[in-house]
């Protein structure tokens, strides 16, 4: 909700939202999908699902139709914060951004962020699971990804490395801003791939004259994990003052691949309490508080050997608390945002990994504590209509502590054969400073520039950590007993990074961009400090590890007009001193085959995205997405690890209303990817495969005493595929994808 008056964008160019007049058509889409649904081989349809699918059938059969929404199918004035830290839309800034927005996030219902960003051109997913999560962005993934929570810098240690694991709860979510390409200049180290902005639903009814209320209930269910998830919100508020509070459960079970057998140890179950206040002070001054609280009783980490008793985490609980302040029209600045938070997270692995080689069995357990406090400032001014400046600094202190135990039983009397004892990340702390500028200027008519830098300085320290490798023999007496150690110390780095965007108008529906930018990405706690593995492999950090820099070239179009949108970009990436693991000479102990973070290589990605849209008839739409990339060491020519191939999207969605009350969607969309010829050395080809998807609803304003009410049924996989992800989390086996899956979702408000 804004706070006073808002000034207009200078990047704004009007675009015309005129669309052609409503047409009545029917429903030549109707057969189609019915012969669809009929070849359906889910083996667990839900008896509420069938009804569901046939009622949506027979009411788009039997009503009359107009156009959904008339003139404003096509969201051409989409906004954004992420890509310039203040407002834009997205059609008038230089820079590579999709949106999923909320109604989106209500038809998909995505059980978690990473599920939502499937759709997005450009970004693939690591997966362990259906849990665990990392994003890629053209090609760059794990902590080469930053991910934001309203806009901050809020994830930790650990969130950084695994930062689309469900820490959030997806229905509290209103839109996902991703930004693609480096974005140093404005938001510091991590951002090599680019941003991905999780924004959370607004506080509403603070302007009311008067308090009022809004309840609102939104539940889901998937066959293919069994699994529920419920939310209840508040929202009240009235005489300036305003809160939204949000309680929410999830509980899976293990999966099914598309040969109907289930993946073990891929359940979830957790419960979170979000809760956002404002209170506006006076028309121009607010103060926002939020607390978050996530708790994880269960999330299941699948491995190799799908006899593993048992692997998972029993506890992986996220405190989150948040204070704000933002001023508008404070005499020379338009805004002023400031911010502090801290967040806490405790989580527990407990794995139970039978041998395949010997006739033992490894109990690993481990505790990994982890903190991050953090604050910011940001001021935006207009010295001149055509002329905007934003600047600002950031300030985030992050803590670790672990203790990790690995004990080798032998499984004819379950005697202790071997202990390991470490800590797989010390006794650390790294503080991160950074100060950012940006100037974003209109150079007549037609063309827009954005200018912006920024210098972060990191500096970090560690304990000592000793490993140690103690031998019994079945008796259970100590045999041997070895123990080597890491020394760490104080380390620092600091770096500049800048961004150049251009914007040419050729028309009112043509825009041409380019951006010129670097990046950089800090060492972080595990790569520097480091001491973690077990039987088959040590892994060091290395204090000594210098930051990885990149340049980046984009250039791209973008379309906006009445039946047409679209965008497509290409891009080139260089990374210098690229971060990763090398096999050592000398095992660190025991004769443990060690391995350690090193700067390896000097990379180059380049490779294209876009997606398009376009309105066939006034119900009927067809669209697409396509992205492609290449990584290669720049030295030897060799592939890089983990790039996602050659894939895309390629669907149809038809949407019409029923008089004022009812709208109604079907939606048919299939998912490609070509097969990986060309991996990375010691990696694995994998094949191409597609799945297709279904998707249905309606939308009700009012009903009785319910209002915005929704419906969804959604068939993922529809055939019941049995693949395989190219992208793997940590290089670790190649785990089944999910096969069919059904989801029903509701959504009312009262």
């Amino acid at each position: 909700m804004p706070l006073g008056n808002t000034k207009r964008s200078i990047m704004g160019v009007r675009s015309s939202l005129s669309m052609p007049p409503a047409t009545a058509l029917s429903l030549p889409g109707m057969l189609l999908l019915a012969a669809l649904l009929s070849r359906v081989r889910c083996s667990k349809l839900p008896v509420p699902v069938v009804p569901v699918l046939i009622g949506l059938l027979l009411v788009a059969s039997v009503l009359p139709v107009r156009a959904a929404n008339d003139g404003d199918v096509h969201q051409l004035d989409e906004m954004v914060v992420t890509a310039t830290r203040s407002a834009a839309r997205s059609f008038d800034v230089p820079t590579p951004v999709s949106v999923i927005g909320a109604e989106r996030l209500a038809e998909t219902a995505p059980a978690s962020v990473a599920d939502a960003l499937d759709e997005v051109p450009g970004v693939s997913l690591e997966r362990a699971g259906s849990w665990e999560a990392n994003p890629v962005i053209r090609g760059q993934g794990s902590n080469r990804v930053l991910v934001l929570y309203d806009g901050d810098r809020e994830t930790n240690l650990w969130a950084g490395r695994a930062a689309l694991t469900p820490f959030i709860d997806v229905g509290s979510i209103a839109r996902i801003e991703v930004v693609k390409g480096p974005a140093s200049a404005l938001y510091g180290t991590d951002a090599l791939g680019g941003v991905i902005n999780i924004i959370t639903k607004e506080v509403d009814f603070a302007d009311s004259d008067t308090w009022q209320f809004e309840n609102t209930v939104n539940g889901r269910y998937a066959t293919i994990d069994e699994g529920w998830f419920g939310r209840y919100e508040l929202a009240a508020g009235g005489n300036g003052f305003g809160f939204r509070l949000g309680l929410s459960g999830r509980d899976a079970d293990d999966y099914e691949d598309g040969n109907g057998d289930e993946v073990n140890n891929s359940q979830f179950e957790n419960r979170n309490l979000d809760f956002k206040a404002l209170y506006d002070v006076t028309r121009n001054h607010r103060i926002t508080a939020a607390v978050r609280y996530n708790e994880i009783d269960d999330f299941g980490v699948p491995q190799k050997d799908p006899a593993s008793p048992f692997s998972h985490f029993d506890r992986f609980d996220t405190q989150s608390y948040k204070l704000g302040y933002e001023g508008r029209e404070l005499g020379l600045f338009d805004e002023v945002r400031a911010r502090l938070y801290y967040v806490d997270q405790d989580r527990s692995f407990a794995g139970n990994f039978p041998s395949a080689a010997q006739p033992v069995y490894n109990l690993k357990t481990n505790d990994i504590e982890t903190a991050a406090a953090g604050s910011s400032l940001q001021v935006t001014l207009t010295p001149h209509a055509a002329h905007r400046l934003t600047g600002g600094f950031e300030l985030v202190r992050e803590d670790t502590d672990s203790s990790e135990t690995q004990v080798v039983h032998r499984n004819k009397d379950d005697s202790i054969a071997k202990r390991l004892t470490f800590q797989p990340v010390p006794d650390a702390d790294r503080m991160h400073f950074g100060i950012f500028a940006q100037d974003e200027l209109l150079l007549g008519e037609r063309l827009s520039l954005i200018a912006g830098g920024r210098y972060d300085y990191f500096t970090a320290d560690a304990d000592n950590v000793t490993f140690t490798d103690d031998r019994f023999d079945g008796k259970g007496n100590l045999t041997s007993a070895a123990a080597a150690t890491s020394r760490f110390g104080d380390e620092s780095d600091g770096a500049a990074t800048f961004n150049l965007g251009l914007l040419y108008a050729l028309t009112e529906y043509l825009h041409l961009t380019g951006t010129l930018g670097s990046g950089f990405r800090a060492p972080d706690i595990f790569e520097r400090y480091s001491t973690r593995g077990g039987g088959s492999q040590v892994l060091l950090g290395d204090p000594d590890l210098d930051p990885e820099y990149s340049w980046n070239v984009d250039a791209g179009i973008k379309v906006r007009c009445a039946r047409f949108r679209g965008e497509l970009n290409g891009f080139y990436n260089r990374v210098d001193d690229y971060i990763d693991t090398v096999r050592q000479a000398e095992s660190f102990i025991s004769g443990i085959p060690t391995y350690k973070y090193t700067n390896v290589q000097d990379a180059e990605l380049y490779g294209f995205d876009g997606a398009a849209e376009v309105l066939l008839t006034a119900n009927l739409t067809l669209f697409g997405t396509v992205a492609f990339v290449v990584g290669e060491d720049r030295d030897s020519g060799d592939r890089l690890n983990n790039i996602p191939p050659l894939n895309g999207t390629l669907g149809a969605r038809w949407e019409a209303t029923v008089g004022d009350r009812l709208t109604y969607w079907f939606e048919a969309a299939g998912e490609f990817f070509d097969r990986q010829d060309h991996p990375a050395p010691g990696e694995p080809e994998t094949a191409g495969y597609g799945t297709a998807n279904l998707r249905a609803g309606l939308r009700l304003p009012e009903l009785g005493p319910l209002h915005d009410v929704m419906l969804a049924v959604n068939i993922e996989n529809l055939f019941d595929k049995y693949y395989l992800s190219h992208l793997r989390q940590d290089n670790m086996d190649f785990i089944p994808e999910p096969g069919c899956n059904v989801i029903t979702s509701l959504r009312f408000s009262f």
